[in-house]
């Protein structure tokens, strides 16, 4: 198959068919697609080692894959013709599609936790193409496939996963791949968001350019088209891809098939999916804690749910006499008002009941939290008398350690005085002498007498 240059193919499908059993027909949009060059990037891969490339999986999934699928632009540009803005899916003549976060989960190989995140920033600013593959050439070369493998994620992200701009991974896709790096926010819904979004906005505008991961969403309707009788046989969405045999055809001509595809046609169940798989670490556990809930039914019955009442909201009666059915009649009971009653009395039970379990909860927080604080003000208490003794043991230590350094100095003083009996010290000197000898006897020093 050939790899799409960056040109942008210009899909301009005629309405030329007219079936009996489409639903109304819409007036055909020129739907353009843009594709960056990558096979200077496909070339740099080529020199990732099996276990570099395992490294590479294990981090962001099966996204390097995508730079083997050449899209067919004309199979996007036909399908996109059939976008629905008022049912948010592909409304076929015969059957209604659209991707589920489930099926691009699959081929991503990117689980979906509760830690996912829809991103909405554009820029139109960024690294470009040549820049980054320049410095991938420069990582390999130095064997430096830790930065490598990120570098390339980037990449695939910014040129595959969400091609704002061509050629360049701007500042959204760098926003998307940080999220990932930093937090572990799963992509896979701002990916299927924003071809959702993209398609809606090309509706409204009839026509536009197709800024989103095409490389997904060709995988996702082609397989949905041609692996009907391989169900199973492909345990790996992406790398499995090359086995399906895709005819070469004009946007006309898949317009034209899109419309006469029967439901019996096509797989529901895209092939990556096997009942006998199971995406968790060790099957055995769960079935340890499937037959553990069984082994703990609780049933409940009226006393905790209440009785069971039939009703029908106006709304379901409208949808009824949109489509020409009879309206729903609800067949009351002998007693209604009586049994509606005491339904609505039982519902208060279980308020009040369930209040009341809050309150107690609340009761036990509080008790707990003053107990806690009690604690906690005991222990800083405690710290700061640890603190205060301290910093007086220290001031003690302080003085000491002056005091014998002053009694030190004095007695130096006075043998100085002593070898030299005929100095007279002046009223002022003699004064401060004994001021220091009533010091240091304060302090616990004993010092010399002068005369």
């Amino acid at each position: 198959m050939e790899r799409l240059d960056s040109n942008q193919y210009q899909g301009m499908v005629e309405d030329q068919d007219n079936t009996s059993n489409a639903p109304k027909a819409k007036k055909s949009i020129r739907i353009t697609t843009t594709d960056s060059n990558l096979e200077r990037l496909v070339e740099i891969t080529k020199s990732m080692s099996k276990e570099i490339r395992r490294d590479f999986d294990k981090m962001y999934g099966r996204i390097l894959d995508l730079l083997d699928i050449s899209v067919k632009t004309p199979v996007i540009s036909a399908l996109a013709q059939f976008w629905s803005s008022d049912l948010h899916c592909f409304e076929l003549p015969n059957l209604d599609l659209v991707p589920t976060i489930e099926e691009y989960t699959r081929m991503t190989r990117l689980p979906i936790d509760d830690n996912v995140g829809v991103y909405s920033y554009r820029g139109r600013y960024g690294l470009r193409k040549s820049f980054l593959e320049d410095h991938l050439e420069a990582l390999a070369g130095r064997g430096s496939w830790h930065y490598f493998n990120k570098t390339l994620a980037l990449t695939i992200y910014g040129l595959i996963l969400f091609p704002f701009t061509p050629n360049i991974v701007d500042h959204a896709a760098m926003d998307v791949f940080a999220q990932y790096e930093t937090q572990g926010l799963n992509p896979v819904p701002a990916i299927l968001a924003d071809t959702l979004l993209t398609l809606e906005v090309c509706q409204k505008k009839n026509g536009g350019t197709l800024k989103c991961c095409t490389h997904l969403l060709y995988v996702w309707i082609i397989t949905h088209m041609y692996a009907c009788e391989l169900h199973t046989l492909f345990p790996d969405p992406l790398r499995d891809f090359g086995r399906i045999k895709v005819k070469r055809q004009e946007a006309r001509e898949w317009k034209k098939e899109l419309a006469d595809i029967q439901d019996n046609k096509i797989a529901w169940t895209c092939p990556w999916y096997s009942p006998y798989e199971y995406d968790v670490p060790d099957a055995s556990q769960l079935l340890v804690r499937v037959r553990a809930a069984w082994r703990n039914v609780q049933r409940k019955g009226d006393e905790e749910l209440g009785k069971p009442r039939m009703s029908a909201s106006q709304e379901y009666n409208e949808w009824r006499k949109a489509r020409g059915v009879p309206e729903y009649v609800l067949r009351e009971a002998p007693h209604a008002e009586e049994e509606a009653a005491e339904w609505e009395i039982d519902a208060l039970k279980r308020q009040c009941k369930k209040k009341d379990e809050q309150i107690e909860r609340l009761k036990i927080q509080g008790e707990d939290e003053a107990i806690e604080g009690w604690r906690l003000r005991t222990n800083v208490q405690q710290d700061k008398k640890r603190e205060w003794m301290k910093r007086c043991d220290d001031m003690a230590d302080c003085v000491n350690y002056h005091s014998i350094e002053l009694a030190r100095r004095l007695g130096e003083a006075e043998d100085e005085i002593d070898r030299n009996p005929e100095i007279q010290l002046p009223p002022k000197t003699a004064r401060f002498m004994r001021y220091c000898q009533d010091l240091a006897r304060g302090f616990g020093r004993e010092p010399k007498c002068l005369m």
